[in-house]
């Protein structure tokens, strides 16, 4: 009996241990959700360099300004865009240097606007740069000196005369203080006995037939070389000198149809010190004057031989140096 007992007891417990074993149920693991993987950040776009040219920039200058630029954004991971004119609200924060080739007249309002850009401006204003402004202080005034000092210089007999717009005051008093800085009174040796240099001044707005009949004024006094101001560009009149045998100074550079007649140029070239001082630029450090360079182009016809470029050269090292003053060359 005991041992029939014992076996019920043993099986009873197996019964119920089975029994727990079947009801319990199979636990199933969580599913895991995945967690989204993080959109990459979109790149920003590369800050700028904006040439602002005004409504009539100069062709040589434009031109020399768009490649220096175009090269000095390039290496420096920029991009490069060219405006007319911008105003305050327009500038934004990836304009990181705003190039002008000549004044603009709000320029204090433009920096003042946007403190964290870097203005860079062509002028011939007596303008004191604020930190985020960089002036290169190009003077026509020098040109038109040089242009004055050439005339009498390269023509026998100081036989030399010039076409002015009369609204250039002080231009045109540079040209004539130029001959008599190299001549004092211009007075040729054998007739025609006149004084030199013969200038005629019109208004900038006159007909080339206009320009025409002035330089057909001067001519009659033997002209031998003769200052054009851009103000008179015309085929008309180019084509005119040429018949005469007179050869062209200019300030500006010549249009195709003067190249034969063409003597020289002098440049004001405010692009070039732009490279000079690019790396202080970005690297936010403004608030300087420097000066634009003066030098004689576009004498490839050989009308100005190498020795008087040469001695040229040495009256624009003088300007330069600021021991001539072209209103005024004498007071230094």
């Amino acid at each position: 009996m005991k041992k029939n007992a014992l076996v019920l007891v043993v099986l009873l417990f197996l019964g119920i241990f089975l029994g727990s074993c079947n009801g319990k149920s199979e636990e199933v693991p969580p599913t895991e959700i995945p967690s989204e993987a993080p959109l990459p950040s979109p790149t920003p776009a590369p800050d700028r360099v904006v040439l602002v040219t005004g409504d009539n920039p100069d062709s040589w200058m434009l031109q020399q300004a768009t490649s220096t630029l175009q090269g000095l954004a390039q290496n420096s991971g920029l991009e490069f865009e060219t405006r007319t004119n911008i105003q305050s609200g327009e500038i934004t924060s990836d304009m990181k240097v705003l190039v002008f080739l000549s004044h603009p007249q709000n320029l204090g309002s433009l920096s003042n606007g946007a403190s964290g850009s870097q203005f860079i401006v062509i002028s011939d204003e007596d303008w004191t740069p604020s930190s985020n402004v960089t002036i290169i202080q190009s003077d026509t005034k020098y040109q038109y000196f040089m242009a004055g000092y050439a005339s009498v210089m390269l023509a026998e007999n100081f036989r030399s005369g010039a076409l002015l717009s009369v609204e250039n005051g002080d231009f045109n008093t540079a040209y004539k203080n130029g001959a008599k800085y190299f001549c004092g009174i211009c007075n040729a040796l054998i007739s025609p006995l006149n004084v030199y240099p013969i200038t005629r001044e019109l208004s900038a707005s006159s007909a080339p037939t206009d320009w025409i009949a002035a330089f057909e004024e001067i001519r009659l006094n033997s002209i031998l070389y003769v200052f054009v101001p851009p103000a008179a560009y015309s085929a008309d009149l180019f084509n005119y000198i040429a018949q005469s045998g007179a050869y062209v100074i200019g300030v500006s550079a010549p249009p195709a149809e003067a190249q034969a007649v063409w003597a020289g140029t002098f440049l004001s070239d405010g692009i070039s010190p732009i490279t000079d001082i690019w790396n202080d630029v970005l690297a936010g450090n403004g608030g300087k004057t420097v000066f634009a360079s003066l030098y004689l182009a576009d004498t490839q016809n050989g009308f100005i031989s190498s020795g008087k470029q040469q001695l040229l050269q040495q009256v624009i090292s003088d300007i330069q140096a600021g021991r001539i003053y072209p209103l005024d060359p004498l007071s230094q």
